[in-house]
Order: structure tokens, then C-alpha cells, then sequence
């Protein structure tokens, strides 16, 4: 049976025959409905409860699927750079409209998140008594999101962390100590953050100075006695990759660049814009490292209780020639990260098994999936082609998108963009002359940005392609052609600003 996990051909014929998710009826709670496509491979997805909605919605997950969503962007018409208020209350405000919609599937009704919430362990504990939830939030939350305990017991699990790293209370933060101490700049890294959002880069008094406000505002009476990771900053690009604790033992994923804080795309240096598979930036040495860093991170993980999965972000320095050279790790996400909805898909393009399969495998209990075929999969990762650009809006206000742009297969001729075909995934690209426009697209009636008071960096959509995005010469930033093709993207949204008015919320 091991050679199952190497061909997802293969593994779909094993679940099948083994009846592993009969009678299972998958619930997706996310910022993208998209993502739930990562699970269908396997099983179906019987419900989605999204912060966005985007044509791609609309037109194929709701309109040629069936699947039912639930969008906090659909009832309010709005789309907000703060996703804060969709993981505090949407599920209180519509928790009964979604479980009334549940009742009627007979079997088991499985809630998978992207990523853990208080508001989740609430809904399953009061309003979804009988669902099984697959992810262990107050784990998650109460330990692995600390982020400053991985450097801490860095030495314990034995992985490589930045020189000169350091954690203090932020009460203890002085711009002047840190600037003379590190003086390329230096990261702070915050605890109990959520989505990628608590690495803050500073280069400057200006940069110190905005992150503490912030952070004094969020954390409220806690700020002075919590603690921060504070790291130097390192020239190199920021690779990562993703692993999954499944019975006992680790799986890993193929690993990538992600792409942070360009400043052609957002104003931002820690924001998150994009990743890279294709770009062959690795060397041999690099990928074991990497993989035994995973490994390591994920047992560590499992003897404190967490299941499923994890994504490991790195740090990077360069040599003279920009080529990749020591790699330190930066951070563990204890949850799913955003490239597990692309990578499913990338992976599957190869019929690789995707590695979101062993989080539903631990999760449910197939213990069939063994030790040995774990460590086979591992060996037998093979390169992947796909990358992922995310789009913003680049100056705060309040806008509609009057373009008529909508998801689909696209390709550049004669310096436009033009649809190809129908579409939503990159696997349904037929060839490297075409990329996909998907997750966000906006639709029309859409109000991008704070209706009343506008916002910075709102999100528009996914550029997916099969190509890598980066710049050969510098692994932190896009490439001058992929540069080129967003410009005709945003231009062809044609993005018009919108006088303001109230916010809203309907109640359906």
C-alpha cells in the first residue's frame, strides 16, 4: 500500500475502496472560499463560511458546484482590509442559520478552519454541539501561538535560529538599544497574532514608533508584560514550508519563497503579497535542512498535543552573487497556511497527494496511513510548478472595480490581458502562457475599502501561474514582466473611487 501516497491517482482508489470519508460531510471556515477546494480532492465540501466572496464564488463554487456559502462580503456588499470582525462574529451572528442549513445531512458534519478562533470554539460548543471540529483551537491558541516559545526552546528541538535573536517584554523596548544593536534593521514578532499578521518589520524610529501604537492599542493592559521575539534583519529572501502532524509522524510539503512587503505592491515591508514554487532557488543542502527542520518542529509540536497541520517560515541571507546561503528559521503557523489552498492544487497538477490529505487523515482517525508510507511520500516529493501574486489596493479610499474583470484562464497579447476560458484553479491552465485571476475577484455592487472611511492595501484578487514571479537577481521582489502583467490587471479593474456612506450589516 506505500506507494499509494506517491500518486494521488492512486490514493483516490485506496480511500474509495476503504470508505475512509463515507458519510462525512465537510463544513470550510476561511478568509477564501477557494480554499476549500484543497479538501475536495477527497471529500466533498457541503458548506463554506467565508470572509470573501469574489466572482469566482459566485459563478463556479456556488453557481457550477452547489455548494452553499456563507460570505460576510456577500451580506455586507463590503470588502474591509480587517478581517477582525468575520473571526469574532460572523459565526455568532449566523451560527444558527448555518447549523439550521446542516441538519439536513445525515452522517458526520466535519468543521475545518483555516485557522483557530475563540469564535469557533464557541460555535462548536453552543451551536454545533454534534460537529467534529478538526483542529485543536485552545492548543493552538494557549501555546503554539506564542510566538516568542519556538525561540525559547529552540535549542531543545535543535533548529537553527537568527544570530543575535533575542526576546524581551515590550515594555523593555527602546528604538535606540535596538537600532545600535542591530543596525540593518531588525524584526519584532508578536504573540497570540493571527494570519501572518504579527511580524512587523523596522527599519526606522518612524517604523518603531507605529508598531508599539499599534501594538499598545491591540494589546491593551497586557502590552508591558508581553513578550516580543525581536530578530535581526537578513538580506535574503523569506523561503517556507509547510508540514502536517499525522499519527505519530511528520509529513512535509515541497518548499517555496515567499514573497513579502515589495514595495511596488504595498507600503507594508512585513505584508504578505505572494509565493513562489516554480523558481529553483534551492540547492540540495537547503531542501534536507529544511525538511529536517519540519520534522523536528512537527514532533515537537506533537509531544505538546498539536495534530495536523503547520507551516515553517525561514529567514535568509545572500551571498555576492544573490544566490541563497544559510537559512535560520523565523516562525511557526500552528494552523493551515496560505499557500496549503494553492499547494493542494499545484501538487495535484503533478498527481501528487496533496499534504492537506494527512490533516484530514489525522484528524479522522485513519490510522491505515502508517509511519513507513509517510516517510515514502517524503522522499519522493517532486518539483512543483505554480506561483501566486496577491493584488491590493494601492492608496486608501473607498472604490468599485467598473472593469467587467472576471475570474477566469487569462493571457497578455499586444499589451492587454484577455480571457482565455472559464476558470479558477491554475490546474486549469493549459500552458505557461496563461495565468488564472481568482480568490477575490471583485464582483459587481462590491465597495472595496471602509465605506465610510476607506482603507489602505484591500485585497482584489490571486494572479496564479505556473511560471515563478520572482526577480532571478533578487528573490524578495517580483520580476519586471510579472510587475507589468498586475499593472494591466488593476488597470483593466479599472478601480473608480466611491463617495462614503455607512456601514451597514444586513441580517439574513
Amino acid at each position: 500500500m506505500q506507494d499509494t501516497l506517491r500518486s494521488l491517482t492512486a490514493l483516490k482508489k485506496r480511500i474509495q475502496k476503504a470508505g475512509w470519508f463515507k458519510d462525512t460531510h465537510l463544513v470550510y471556515h476561511g478568509l477564501g472560499p477557494v480554499g476549500a477546494h484543497m479538501f475536495q480532492h477527497f471529500t466533498p465540501v457541503a458548506a463554506i463560511i467565508g470572509l470573501y466572496y469574489g466572482d469566482e464564488v459566485r459563478r463556479f463554487i456556488e453557481g457550477e458546484c452547489g455548494t452553499k456559502v456563507f460570505s460576510y462580503e456577500k451580506l455586507n456588499g463590503v470588502r474591509l482590509n480587517d478581517c477582525s470582525d468575520f473571526y469574532h462574529n460572523f459565526l455568532r451572528d449566523h451560527g444558527e442559520e448555518i447549523t439550521a442549513y446542516m441538519s439536513r445531512y445525515d452522517g458526520n458534519v466535519c468543521l475545518a478552519p483555516f485557522a483557530p478562533s475563540d469564535a469557533i470554539h464557541e460555535f462548536i460548543f453552543t451551536r454545533a454541539q454534534g460537529w467534529q471540529l478538526l483542529t485543536n483551537i485552545k492548543i493552538a491558541q494557549d501555546y503554539f501561538e506564542f510566538k516568542s516559545r519556538l525561540a525559547l526552546e529552540a535549542p531543545k528541538i535543535g533548529i537553527p535560529m537568527p544570530p543575535a535573536s533575542r526576546v524581551h517584554l515590550f515594555k523593555e523596548l527602546e528604538y535606540k538599544t535596538l537600532a545600535d544593536e542591530y543596525e540593518n534593521g531588525f524584526v519584532i514578532q508578536t504573540p497570540l497574532s493571527q494570519a501572518g499578521s504579527g511580524t512587523e518589520f523596522v527599519f526606522n524610529e518612524c517604523d518603531f514608533n507605529r508598531v508599539i501604537e499599534e501594538k499598545k492599542k491591540f494589546m491593551g493592559e497586557s502590552f508591558r508584560a508581553t513578550p516580543a521575539k525581536i530578530t535581526p534583519f537578513l538580506s535574503g529572501p523569506s523561503p517556507n514550508c509547510t508540514g502536517c502532524v499525522v499519527n505519530g509522524a511528520v509529513a512535509v510539503s515541497q518548499p517555496d519563497i515567499q514573497i513579502v512587503g515589495d514595495p511596488y505592491f504595498v507600503k507594508r515591508p512585513g505584508q504578505y503579497i505572494g509565493s513562489d514554487f516554480t523558481v529553483n532557488a534551492f540547492n540540495e543542502e537547503h531542501k534536507k535542512l529544511m525538511f529536517d527542520v519540519v520534522k523536528r518542529v512537527g514532533n515537537w509540536m506533537g509531544s505538546h498535543g498539536y495534530r495536523g497541520n503547520f507551516g515553517v517560515d525561514f529567514l535568509s541571507t545572500v551571498d555576492k552573487e544573490n544566490r541563497i546561503k544559510e537559512i535560520y528559521v523565523s516562525e511557526v503557523n500552528a494552523r493551515l497556511v496560505g499557500e496549503s489552498q494553492y499547494l493542494a492544487d499545484f501538487q495535484a497538477m503533478k498527481d501528487s497527494v496533496p499534504l492537506t490529505f494527512f490533516h484530514l487523515a489525522e484528524w479522522m482517525g485513519i490510522r491505515e496511513v502508517t509511519a513507513k508510507e509517510i516517510d515514502g511520500y517524503n522522499k519522493s516529493l517532486s518539483p512543483l510548478e505554480g506561483s501566486a501574486l496577491l493584488l491590493y489596493t494601492q492608496e486608501k479610499g473607498i472604490f468599485k472595480a467598473e472593469g467587467g474583470i472576471s475570474a477566469g484562464v487569462y493571457r497578455c497579447d499586444d499589451g492587454k490581458i484577455k480571457k482565455v476560458r472559464d476558470g479558477y484553479l491554475l490546474s486549469q491552465t493549459k500552458s505557461n502562457d496563461e495565468f488564472v485571476l481568482s480568490v477575490g475577484v471583485p464582483w459587481d455592487g462590491l465597495t472595496l475599502g471602509h465605506p465610510l472611511y476607506g482603507d489602505f492595501n484591500v485585497h482584489l484578487c490571486y494572479i496564479l501561474t505556473r511560471e515563478s514571479i520572482v526577480d532571478p537577481h533578487n528573490y524578495r521582489i517580483v520580476s519586471e514582466k510579472w510587475r507589468k502583467i498586475a499593472d494591466l490587471v488593476y488597470k483593466a479593474m479599472k478601480l473608480v473611487p466611491c463617495d462614503p456612506r455607512p456601514l451597514v450589516k444586513e441580517r439574513k
